[in-house]
């Protein structure tokens, strides 16, 4: 008989069955959205020239000088110069020697005797002013002086001008010498009048000079990029640009009493005209940077007015003088918009207004030196007084 096959059974399993649950749990809360990280308020912007100063500050302390030598032609008194220097009780960080073409051996002549002043050759005379620019941009000092080669110091001058200077910051971003020698009181002062003209004995403060002369000592850095000068002044009335720079940024200008320097009486090395002609060019162009527009409109009558009074005594004095004025006028009244263009980049720099510079100028146009001088400046004075220029007489 055949084996009967076992039935496989093919029963499904079933599913287990939950036990109920007593107490269920309560459906999750909602989670809410994270909150937006909160925003770190932006660190306020650092003024580049804070930094400057706190960084001038630290190394005032111990600053280092470096002294600027703009020459042309100045072996002859070089040695002189340079001797000075060499003797003085506080030594100088380094020395530059900026040689504007010379054609004598002033190059040599420093090389072979101070072989450790750094020198800068120029292939063209561009004078002073570019000069001293191109020996601020290199020097590497704290502080820098500047001097002519026809100054000689005193052994102690660079210790007494660091002294008075750390004295009087920061009152005084600058703080120039004493002059004395034979150059003493020619086409110098402390100040200027109301149409760019150094003027000496007007002020009531001995210690403040708002025209900068030999052996001026400064911070460089407040004047960067562009240096201490215009290059187009060349020479004659850049010592007054830099005094109206310094106070048009806010910091004045000083002189060290006790601190002296002397000047001997050097040839000129210029033509004649050429002197009158930056000096007067330069003497005009600082009034058209510097004044607020409103003050320039009370200024221009008396520009206008000495401009043809000089002109006239100009054909008595010589041509040189006659041609240097003309000159001098033509270029003014030729280059509008380079002045436009000069006059916006100093005002862009403006810290403080004409007010607070008005009352270093005095309002005096020519020295007390008779009954016809006297009579111009009473006019003159009368003519602040009336237009609201609060000159130093009406303080």
């Amino acid at each position: 008989m055949a084996k009967k096959k076992a039935k496989v059974s093919r029963a499904r399993p079933r599913a287990a069955r939950s036990k109920p649950v007593e107490n269920p749990p309560a459906p999750l809360a909602a989670v809410p959205p994270p909150k937006p990280p909160l925003r770190a308020r932006p660190a306020p912007a650092r003024s580049p020239l804070r930094d400057l100063e706190r960084n001038f500050e630290i190394g005032l302390s111990h600053p280092k000088v470096s002294v600027i030598i703009a020459t042309h032609n100045g072996v002859d008194a070089l040695w002189h110069c340079l001797f000075a220097l060499k003797t003085q009780t506080t030594a100088p960080y380094e020395v530059i020697l900026v040689d504007n073409a010379s054609e004598d051996a002033s190059v040599s002549f420093v090389r072979s005797n101070y072989p450790q002043v750094r020198i800068l050759e120029c292939q063209e005379d561009f004078g002073p002013a570019m000069a001293f620019n191109l020996g601020v941009k290199t020097a590497t000092g704290h502080l820098v002086a500047l001097l002519g080669p026809d100054t000689v110091v005193t052994p102690d001058w660079l210790g007494r001008m660091v002294k008075d200077f750390q004295k009087g910051w920061p009152r005084f971003g600058l703080l120039t010498a004493t002059v004395r020698g034979e150059r003493e009181g020619k086409g110098t002062g402390r100040t200027l009048n109301i149409v760019g003209n150094p003027v000496e004995g007007f002020g009531t403060d001995p210690q403040e000079a708002f025209c900068p002369g030999q052996g001026t000592v400064f911070f460089p850095r407040f004047l960067a990029p562009e240096g201490p000068f215009d290059a187009d002044y060349f020479f004659c009335r850049e010592d007054a640009y830099l005094g109206w720079k310094f106070h048009l940024s806010g910091h004045g200008t000083g002189q060290s009493l006790e601190t002296k320097v002397f000047l001997k009486e050097e040839d000129a090395d210029y033509p004649d005209w050429k002197t009158v002609y930056f000096s007067s060019r330069n003497r005009w162009l600082n009034l058209f940077l510097f004044y607020e527009s409103g003050n320039l409109l009370k200024i221009i009558p008396f520009v206008l007015m000495e401009g043809v009074l000089r002109l006239g005594r100009s054909l008595g004095v010589g041509f040189s003088a006659f041609w240097g004025t003309l000159c001098a006028m033509v270029w003014i009244a030729g280059h509008p918009r380079l002045i436009a263009r000069k006059r916006q980049a100093v005002q862009e720099k403006r810290k403080v207004p004409d007010r607070d510079i008005l009352r270093y100028l005095s309002g005096r146009v020519v020295r007390d030196g008779g009954i016809l001088s006297r009579a111009l400046n009473l006019v003159s004075l009368a003519y602040c007084r009336l237009v609201g220029l609060e000159v130093l007489e009406w303080q």
